[in-house]
């Protein structure tokens, strides 16, 4: 210790034993003494202040202020004590041992009247708590804890209430938790929380072999890994993501102490039975997304009150999720005519590099009915009132032929009802660059042709809003795009009335049905994320979804607008050959 910090020690000793230290004294105080020699100087100090109280009768009697007393002068006070014992050498010989056992018992009782003094003063600060995590994030984070920001520290007794949202704490190890509101958690101490409700992942630091997690049901010991846990009244689930842990009822019995390893998942109820349950790790935040990802607009989006299903493609298996009732359907690749053998699914980065994309093949030879795509395996019964979202990229045309169709969301009930909800012509021009965005519900009707222009190589965001009229048998569409590659503002480009309602049948993505129920129509390019909402969504939500996509818009509008171009208006000089099912274009 250098001179500034031996001083600084006996300063803030004497402010505590005179009732004068603040939380902050106390921390600094502890600081100074981890070290031998701190601890030393702070041993000898306290002898000195216990001699001199007992010396001069104010043991009980602590002075209110001790303003005017200096390192200087305590220096040499302890001089002259040294000198005074060196002069009655022969006496110290003697009383050594007694005069050191008083001053250590009177020293205690001084450091133990301060503590009694300190807690029952109104105005005088107890000894803080030493802090064991900081906040390092947080995401829509809405606390029913005060004062919880970015940076807020977490001590032992702290609690965390979080209404929703997301937000991750790190303590002084490197150890993270994540937790997905609403949820509420206890920190123990150092090693050790208590989660009474809700998500959270545990990523253990390199190095870090132990830690807790106590739930109403169960003990999960953290074996230098990480794990998702939920805790829900009727259970506790655990998913291990990496590395291993232990998991324990309560109140464990004879063998019901499991180790988990990656990829597995047990659950402990609520009577402390432990089972196996199918690993869902995917379903957990382990990091806080940043907005302009795609992981920022799917936490939006799963969170929505009126989500239904959503899909993406972060797992090459990918599934279909139904969140009404947790229910969850495959999504499989389907090879189109005589391209089985030939033909792979593809999985890349996606939108930003944040995410996974499945890649839709288009074949070069009759696209049309060549290539690959995605659908549901069982069929789907769309709701009157639905809203979807899909967020892909077009690649372009990978020939020039004017009748090529590719379709983004579809499906087919019978020749004539076929539901191309979001689909693709080439545009007006013929380049095989360009694309325009259109809708069709019933066969032997020409397409809807929209005012969203697609470029190839860009990545956009689009929503297509559905109101369907049962009685008279019409829907009403109204459409959204943004340019996101482009960080363009989204943009409705279509609003209008067509024939027919949107019918039952597998959900196609990336690809369509032809009139024979067929896999056809392949989309050319890749689906990042699709999500289904059962019911309209108003254009706030709509900008609000949009606006976690990307980090700063433009205002040059989302496509070119063609000023001949009425909103709405439908392909005045191709129609559809009725006979195929949208096969083929052709001038009337």
């Amino acid at each position: 210790m250098n001179a500034e910090e031996r001083a600084s020690l006996c300063q803030l000793v004497d402010a505590l034993v005179e009732g004068r230290g603040s939380d902050e004294d106390v921390r600094c105080l502890e600081e100074l003494a981890r070290t031998p020699e701190g601890r030393k100087l702070y041993i000898e100090y306290v002898l000195l202040l216990g001699e001199l109280h007992w010396g001069t009768g104010n043991l009980l009697d602590i002075p209110d202020s001790r303003a005017d007393a200096d390192v200087p002068t305590i220096a040499a006070e302890v001089a002259r004590t040294k000198s005074l014992a060196s002069q009655k050498k022969a006496l110290r010989r003697v009383l050594a041992w007694g005069l050191a056992g008083i001053a250590a018992a009177m020293s205690l009782c001084v450091v133990l009247l301060w503590r009694w003094y300190a807690f029952h003063q109104p105005g005088v600060t107890r000894p803080q708590r030493s802090e064991i995590a900081t906040c390092v994030d947080v995401f829509e984070a809405d606390f029913n804890t005060p004062h919880l920001i970015v940076g807020s520290p977490l001590k032992a007794g702290d609690v965390v209430c979080l209404r929703s949202g997301l937000a991750a704490w790190r303590d002084r190890h490197g150890t993270t938790w994540t937790l997905e509101g609403p949820a509420a958690l206890r920190v123990d101490d150092a090693q050790s929380l208590t989660l009474t409700r809700g998500k959270m992942v545990v990523q253990l630091a390199p190095g870090c072999r132990s830690f807790l997690v106590k739930t109403p049901h169960a003990r999960i010991a953290d074996r230098g890994t990480s794990f998702a846990v939920e805790v829900a009244p009727e259970a506790t689930r655990v998913h291990v993501l990496t590395g291993k842990v232990a998991l324990a009822p309560l109140q464990p019995h004879d063998g019901d102490v499991r180790e988990l390893r990656k990829g597995e998942a047990a659950m402990v109820s609520r009577n402390g039975r432990l089972l196996t349950i199918p690993w869902r790790g995917d379903r957990f935040w382990t990091d806080i997304p940043k907005k302009g990802s795609v992981a920022a607009w799917r936490y939006v989006a799963v969170h929505d009150p009126h989500i239904w299903l959503s899909a993406d493609f972060e797992q090459e298996a990918a599934a279909l999720y139904d969140h009404r009732d947790g229910h969850v359907g495959n999504i499989f690749p389907v090879r189109m005519r005589g391209t089985f053998s030939d033909v792979s699914a593809q999985w890349e980065v996606g939108y930003e590099g944040q995410s996974r994309a499945a890649r839709v093949i288009r074949a070069n030879r009759d696209g049309n009915s060549n290539g690959l795509g995605w659908q549901t395996e069982e069929p789907l019964t769309f709701p009157n009132r639905f809203t979807a979202e899909i967020i892909f990229r077009f690649d372009g045309w990978s020939d020039q032929s004017p009748q090529a169709v590719g379709s983004l969301l579809a499906t087919r009930q019978d020749t004539n009802r076929c539901g191309f909800l979001l689909a693709a012509l080439p545009s007006e021009t013929g380049a095989p660059s360009e694309a325009t965005l259109v809708h069709l519900l019933v066969a032997d009707d020409n397409w809807a042709q929209t005012r969203g222009r697609l470029a190839a190589g860009h990545w956009y965001f689009a929503v297509v809003i559905v109101r369907t009229d049962e009685e008279r048998k019409t829907t009403h569409i109204c459409t959204y795009l943004q340019d996101l590659s482009a960080h363009s503002r989204l943009e409705k480009v279509f609003e209008g009335r067509l024939s027919g309602t949107v019918p039952s049948g597998p959900l196609g993505i990336g690809k369509g049905f032809d009139a024979r129920l067929a896999h056809a129509y392949p989309f050319p390019g890749a689906i990042d994320e699709v999500c289904f909402y059962n019911e309209v969504m108003e254009e706030e939500t709509v900008r609000r979804h949009a606006d976690f996509l990307v980090t700063q818009a433009t205002f040059s509008g989302a496509m070119p607008l063609p000023g001949d171009t009425p909103e709405g208006r439908r392909i005045g000089d191709t129609l559809m050959d009725a006979n195929d099912g949208g096969i083929a274009t052709e001038k009337p």
